[in-house]
Order: structure tokens, then C-alpha cells, then sequence
């Protein structure tokens, strides 16, 4: 396949890219300045679009002589305090929802229109429930914070370009995987175990989360560009739950630590539990990877850099 690649500088995204070139793809990467963090190979060309724009002429012209049978679009602001607390922030909307709309309108002019891949969020179906909850594609929307709510908004910009523009929402849960970096769950504690003496301060042990490796979302983005009925959205999760507290000793275990922690914000904490039914059954898609694989080698990952 031919595919492009918006936001290719981010984490999920270089992933993607590894996958699609590792299955024969050719891949147009596009990022918003002219510095590039990817390997350059005979399969990958990069451009620059800044999508709070709508593509210009030069754009359009680069695409359109690509002509890609995909457009994976993972370009977005994702940061929480970028983001909003509980409206979108003006950030959030020009990137998530204006971003989504020139991207959709940028696929429209083309010869070929290509499917669209849209990764959408967990957090449109909320950030919090009262116990463990699992959640399917047709339960309601309830998103409480700026991303989410952009994230919810970009999908309605998409429907608007029914029929003309074939194109797939995946919802795609909490994941992780090596070369992820800073204050996020996972890398910050394995920094913390590495660097800080007993008892450490962490956010909550007892947060129930639904946990993926980066490196099999993916994979179910090119399943889903592959096998994805156009106007339908997916659930892209592990479908199991695992207690934060759980991660935290795993990681011990993993780097020969043991130390206490000390929570600055304790109690019980729900994350929606993707049901991945609809994506297992409608495609080949099938997630791969266990936690301990994924926590290895993103410790793995993290030494090779240091």
C-alpha cells in the first residue's frame, strides 16, 4: 500500500511507520516542522504541513503525485494541560478539530481518495467510572476533559464527509511500548525507581487501566485500513485490566528494586476496559503482546539510549 502518515514525529506513529515499511509499504511521513526524527529509506519521502492550516498547493501537489491508498491521521495535541481541563482549549481545537477537517478536505481533492484512518481516544467515552466498565463502540459518549471532547468533535467533523471520504475511526485505549519518553505513567516510574531513594511518590497504585503495547495498535491501524468497513469505528485496546499498583511491582521485579511508594492521590480509580469485540470480530486483528513483554523492552529501550 501506499500510505501517508500525518503527525510521523510522534510516538504511536514512528510504530506505525516501522510496521507499514517492514510490510512492503511506501510511506509519505508528514510533520509539522522541517525536522524529522525518522530514518530516511527508499520507501519513506517526509513533507511538512502544519494541518492548522489547510493544505496549500504545494501540499495537495506532493500528495496527490504520492497517490496514497491510505492516510493514517495521527497528528493531534494529546497533553491534558494543552489540552484543557474541561473545554478544548483553542490548541486542541485548531489541531484536533480544524487539524481533522483540512486533512479530510485534503483527501477529498485527490483523484483517488484514499481511506482515512482517524485514531481517535478512550477518552471520548469518559476518564472516570464508579467500578470496572467495559465499553463498546455503541455505549454513549461522555467525554470530561479538553482532549476528549476534541477528540469526540474531530469524529463529527469525519461524519460530514459522508459518503465522499472513506473513512475509519479507531478508538484506540491507553497504550504504551519502547521509546516512549517522559511524564507519562510508565516511563516516569521507571526513571523514579532508577534515580529516587525510598519511598517514592506516585500518583495511585489501585487505577485500573486498560493497557496496550504501541507496537500492536499499530498494527490494528493497518488492519483496519485493510479490512475496516468505511464509516465504522473500532475499539483498539488489550480488553483486560490491570491495577497501576500491578505495573509498579512488575517494574520492580524487573530492575531489581524494592522500594515503598507513597500515593499523593489515593483511593479506587476506574479507566474505561475497552470490549474489543467488534474489531476481533469484523477483522484479523488480535493483540499480540503481554504487559511484561512491553515493560521489558521499553526498560531495554531506555538503557540503549542512556
Amino acid at each position: 500500500m501506499r500510505a501517508v502518515v500525518t503527525g510521523a514525529n510522534g510516538f504511536v506513529a514512528g510504530h506505525l511507520i516501522d510496521h507499514l515499511l517492514e510490510q512492503g509499504d511506501t510511506v509519505l511521513a508528514l510533520t509539522r516542522t522541517n525536522h524529522c526524527k525518522l530514518a530516511l529509506s527508499a520507501q519513506l519521502t517526509t513533507g511538512v504541513w502544519d494541518i492548522t492550516q489547510p493544505a496549500s498547493t504545494g501540499i495537495i501537489q506532493q500528495v496527490r503525485e504520492f497517490n496514497p491508498d491510505v492516510v493514517y491521521h495521527l497528528a493531534a495535541i494529546s497533553v491534558r494541560s494543552s489540552c484543557g481541563e474541561t473545554t478544548p482549549s483553542d490548541t486542541a481545537l485548531q489541531v484536533n478539530v480544524e487539524g481533522t477537517r483540512h486533512v479530510a478536505n485534503c483527501c477529498t481533492q485527490l483523484p483517488n481518495v484514499p481511506r482515512l484512518v482517524f485514531t481517535s481516544s478512550v477518552y471520548v467515552y469518559g476518564s472516570s467510572f464508579e467500578q470496572l466498565t467495559c465499553v463498546k463502540e455503541a455505549d454513549p459518549v461522555a467525554p470530561d476533559n479538553g482532549y476528549g471532547i476534541s477528540k469526540l468533535m474531530a469524529e463529527e467533523v469525519l461524519e460530514q464527509f459522508q459518503p465522499e471520504l472513506p473513512y475509519i475511526i479507531a478508538r484506540s485505549f491507553q497504550h504504551t511500548g519502547p521509546g516512549q519518553t517522559g511524564s507519562l505513567l510508565i516511563p516516569e516510574w521507571i526513571d523514579k525507581l532508577h534515580t529516587e531513594a525510598s519511598p517514592l511518590e506516585v500518583y495511585n497504585l489501585n487505577t485500573w487501566i486498560d493497557y496496550s503495547d504501541a507496537r500492536d495498535v499499530a498494527q490494528a491501524y493497518r488492519v483496519l485500513a485493510l479490512e475496516g468497513t468505511p464509516g465504522e469505528l473500532f475499539n483498539v485496546g488489550s480488553g483486560q485490566a490491570i491495577r497501576s499498583g500491578e505495573i509498579f511491582n512488575k517494574l520492580q521485579s524487573l530492575l531489581n528494586t524494592s522500594k515503598s511508594a507513597i500515593e499523593s492521590n489515593p483511593g479506587e480509580s476506574y479507566l474505561p476496559i475497552a470490549d474489543i469485540t467488534k474489531i476481533k470480530s469484523e477483522t484479523s486483528w488480535r493483540p499480540q503482546r503481554l504487559v511484561d513483554e512491553t515493560l521489558k523492552d521499553i526498560i531495554q529501550s531506555l538503557s540503549d539510549e542512556s
